[in-house]
């Protein structure tokens, strides 16, 4: 090859890589590898705001793990939902958007706004005032401990009455037993899995738990790093962890008696990690700052 075509060549591919990294740089910027999740409750409409962010989205956008499927359109305060966001002006902008279900299966028992779905207590007050055991429910709400407070119920159509459950998985019992919250898994055994990831399982209903015919990891419907969420704290595990109840981050702890489980909290977090570390990049930094992370959340 002549000196002049390798030194066209030498230049073409430097000009490639360099094209390639600018690309890749901005969109980490923009949100694509670097992503950004917001989770926790929608409290206003138009556009939703959920932990006080606005968030912009197009009415046809598909909400994943909806019952039964709908669109952005049709969330409404007291769904919790996981959305993957990039900036847009002051605000963000829906990119994906998931339905989260903390329980959803046949009402086991209904006792002056108590009830009991999959074994796990839930909450809801007036919100259950017409609920009888039979009744087949989606919960929207955050776990506190083993039990879910609600913030909506959604009567779920005969032809969507599948039982699912998401929450944090903190570990097997003493028995040897797989819970979240207060529902037991049957058929299924975890692999490498790290006490407070989010478990998403769908399957059927049983006396108090779920046999589970599909289990996935994870909030989010698409990637995302930096995450601002909505929840409660577990109690510390003896080594010290702790997580927000159903979010996936988790953080550790040599004083457990300063972690209250009682008090609703919103934090941010990095790679499953409350906390920005300080390592963190500067796309990362910068979805924090707009995300109005602070150093006490």
């Amino acid at each position: 090859m002549s000196f002049v075509r390798l030194l066209l060549l030498a230049i073409f591919t430097a000009v490639f890589s360099g094209a390639m990294a600018f690309a890749q740089e901005s969109e980490e910027r923009e949100g694509g590898i670097i992503g950004t999740g917001i989770a926790g409750t929608v409290t206003a409409l138009g556009s939703i705001e959920v932990n006080g962010q606005q968030i912009r989205f197009d009415d046809t956008l598909p909400v994943d793990d909806s019952l039964p499927g709908m669109t952005a359109a049709s969330l409404r305060p007291g769904h919790t939902v996981a959305v993957t966001v990039q900036p847009e002006g002051t605000g963000w902008r829906a990119l994906h958007i998931r339905q989260i279900w903390p329980l959803a299966g046949p009402v086991e028992s209904a006792d002056n706004g108590r009830l009991t779905i999959l074994g796990s207590e839930v909450e809801a007050g007036e919100l259950a005032k017409d609920v009888e055991p039979g009744d087949w429910l989606a919960v929207s709400g955050l776990w506190q401990g083993n039990r879910v407070l609600a913030s909506r119920l959604d009567v779920l159509p005969q032809d969507y009455r599948q039982a699912r459950l998401s929450g944090s998985y903190l570990g097997p019992d003493r028995q040897g037993g797989h819970l979240v919250g207060g529902t037991r898994l049957y058929g299924w055994k975890p692999e490498q899995l790290q006490p407070g990831v989010v478990l998403r399982v769908v399957g059927a209903a049983v006396p108090g738990g779920i046999a589970a015919s599909q289990v996935e990891t994870g909030l989010f419907s698409a990637g995302a790093e930096v995450v601002l969420i909505e929840g409660y704290y577990s109690d510390p595990n003896p080594d010290g962890l702790y997580t927000v109840l159903g979010s996936g981050l988790s953080a550790f702890t040599s004083n457990p008696l300063m972690i209250s489980t009682d008090d609703r909290v919103i934090r941010c977090g990095i790679q499953g990690q409350l906390g920005l570390p300080p390592d963190a990049s500067v796309s990362s930094r910068a979805a924090a700052v707009q995300l109005e992370c602070t150093a006490g959340n």
